[in-house]
């Protein structure tokens, strides 16, 4: 019996050794390998890559949340076993993603979602990938290749894949948004909605009214759905839904909530909500922003609410001037129609 790992580097050394070894009956030119794998939202977790040896994509096991379960709930020989039935079901499920075919655009271009994280945080990753901003967040593009009961496999798009597609920036994201269209059509439904298919205490229950003023968008996975906010027709969608200007409050990268913006709702307080939820109920890989954001359906205008909030107060300022500088605009006009007065040498008088 192996003597329990003490540190994370033991930990995943003796589990480089023991998939290596279990393993390697089913892939005779399998390779375990232990890795650094950076994620977005700045999180990075030590990994074990099992490459079979056949040129196709090799799949990575995070080792972090393993290690942990050994120190606080199990033995070692128990987080060992889980980790190999772990492997055979990812090696049994994974898509046969070779070199060429990750690299096939006419292939690639049809399963290509978007996905909104936040920039702070994600600055050194936004470097390597084609991205859009929308203010505080970034656009960026994935490529669904499967799923299963552990939820989507994907990729995301660097700036060399792009590269090897051969295609601009802006064909990547005519083809993302022709995709979503297609593949990954999008919901935007009353929250009240939403609960009551989850809890039918909300349906039947006489102490809940239907409340049409909170909905939900995203998309039909579940999955990244946040992202369909950057769809073009998106925002004038969810203003019919509304009747109107509404605040977009970022749930998290899966989903996000529109409320109607009846002119009496105080943006800070709804961020101060958002930044409670993220802190206390959002996983840290899973939160989107602070921010909560707003559509003027009028002007067609997606900004923050802070901003939106100063450009009306603006505005009215603006307003207020505009009637005084009408006034003096008027005052000069009348002044310039008057007749001038002149004089000459030698008369008095008025000449027109």
């Amino acid at each position: 019996m192996r003597t329990e790992p003490v540190t994370m580097n033991e930990f995943a050394e003796a589990v480089r050794q023991d998939l290596q070894e279990r393993l390697s009956g089913m892939y005779p030119e399998l390779q375990v390998n232990i890795l650094q794998v950076n994620k977005l939202q700045g999180e990075s977790y030590l990994g074990a890559r099992i490459d079979r040896g056949d040129g196709l994509a090799s799949p990575v096991i995070d080792l972090e949340t393993a290690f942990h379960e050994m120190k606080v709930v199990r033995p070692y020989e128990k987080v060992i076993d889980d980790l190999m039935d772990t492997a055979r079901s990812v090696l049994k499920d994974m898509p046969e993603l070779s070199v060429e075919k990750l690299s096939d655009y006419d292939r690639a271009k049809s399963n290509l979602i978007m996905q909104v994280i936040p920039i702070k945080g994600n600055e050194e990753r936004l470097a390597d990938m084609p991205h859009r901003e929308l203010e505080d967040m970034a656009v960026v593009y994935r490529v669904i290749v499967g799923s299963d009961e552990r939820g989507e496999m994907s990729y995301l798009v660097t700036n060399s894949l792009l590269e090897e597609y051969g295609i601009t920036h802006e064909q990547l994201y005519t083809d993302a948004v022709q995709s979503m269209r297609e593949q990954n059509s999008y919901s935007i439904t009353p929250l009240f909605d939403v609960l009551a298919a989850i809890d039918p205490v909300f349906a039947d229950g006489p102490m809940f009214e239907p409340d049409h003023s909170l909905l939900v968008a995203t998309n039909e996975q579940k999955m990244y759905g946040a992202g369909v906010i950057a769809m073009p027709e998106f925002m004038e969608e969810a203003a019919e839904k509304l009747h109107g200007d509404y605040f977009i409050l970022p749930s998290s990268i899966h989903e996000v909530l529109l409320l109607k913006d009846d002119g009496n709702t105080d943006y800070r307080g709804l961020e101060s909500m958002v930044q409670e939820i993220n802190e206390n109920a959002v996983a840290p890989k899973e939160r989107l922003t602070d921010t909560v954001y707003h559509y003027d359906a009028e002007e067609r205008v997606f900004e923050t609410a802070k901003h939106f909030t100063e450009r009306q107060m603006e505005k009215e300022r603006g307003g207020r001037g505009s009637v005084l500088k009408d006034l003096a605009d008027n005052r000069q006009k009348s002044q310039e129609l008057q007749p001038r007065q002149r004089s000459e040498p030698g008369r008095g008088g008025v000449v027109l």
